[in-house]
């Protein structure tokens, strides 16, 4: 398990192991290449894997970090909510693959709560509203993109 959780981490900040040779011979070659990340990319998945690092502690000092899961706070959702304003004030940072990950990265402090089945300490409404926060900043820059592609198509 504590495996699992530092493989976990190391994703979140940015780490790839080589992947095994497979039969295809592919690898872990993309068929498509995708972008490095940008720098505030990279900062809001360190922000991001710190949360999932708190809340692993979190199970086992509930009294010293019960501010993370305070419905007063909202700390779980800081890695969203610095994702979210990323995307609708930098429009020329794509809604790609790299941008979607880091997206869902911002999940990570949630995670072990569910993990470990501490479901009643997790600040449910604020997940609720996290998760439409991003899905709805997701189908905006899909969007966007889409219309500068068909704009940049036209003579």
């Amino acid at each position: 398990m504590i495996r699992f959780l530092f493989d976990c981490f190391l994703w979140g900040v940015g780490y790839q192991p080589r992947g095994a040779a497979t039969s295809s011979g592919f690898g872990s070659e993309h068929l498509i290449p995708t972008r490095e990340r940008t720098g505030l990319e990279a900062a809001i998945r360190a922000l991001s894997s710190a949360l999932f690092l708190l809340a692993i502690f979190s199970q086992f000092f509930p009294t010293e970090l019960s501010l993370l899961t305070s419905p007063e706070l909202h700390l779980l959702a800081l890695g969203g909510a610095a994702w979210a304003l990323l995307m609708v004030f930098r429009p020329s940072i794509p809604m790609d693959s790299t941008a979607i990950s880091t997206g869902l990265w911002s999940f990570a402090g949630y995670f072990p709560y569910f993990l470990i089945g501490n479901l009643l300490d997790v600040p449910l409404k604020t997940l609720l509203v996290q998760a439409g926060l991003l899905a709805a900043v997701m189908a905006y820059g899909l969007f966007r993109d889409i219309r500068r592609d068909i704009r940049a198509d036209r003579p």
